[in-house]
Parts: C-alpha cells; structure tokens; sequence
C-alpha cells in the first residue's frame, strides 16, 4: 500500500479484515453438505474434492490479505 498515509492504511488494514471476516466461511456449507455424503459416486467425490481445497484456497488467501496489510501497517509506524 505504498503512498498511503498511516490512517489511510489503517483504514485499509480493517476493511480486508473486514472482508476477509464476511467471506471466510463463504463455501462452508457447501462443505459441510459434502461431508455428509448430500452427492455420492465419483462425480460427487471429485466435486467433494473441488469444494474442499476451494476453501482451503479462499482461506489461505484472506490470511494472506490480512497479515501482509498488518505487516504493511506495522512498517508504517
């Protein structure tokens, strides 16, 4: 976030917080369906497959997000 000032970063920082609080739970029920065997048989097994290491995905994203804007911030002070 280069040029921002330390309140602009700030501000920054809590909304991908924000966001990544909104979407971190986004493919849960999905999951959680798939889990209970909801689709069966070897389609439902690789889109079981699919859903999972897409949540894995998503989650390890907004983490990232999240630590590299609270890195950004912290080297601002």
């Amino acid at each position: 976030m280069p040029g921002l000032d330390r309140e602009a970063m700030q501000a920054a920082m809590l909304r991908i917080q924000k966001l990544s609080d909104d979407n971190w739970w986004a493919l849960h029920a999905s999951s959680t369906l798939m889990e209970a065997e909801a689709w069966v048989g070897p389609s439902g097994n690789r889109f079981g497959d699919t859903v999972h290491g897409s949540q894995r995905e998503l989650r390890a994203m907004l983490a990232q997000a999240v630590t590299m804007a609270k890195d950004e911030l912290a080297r601002a002070k």
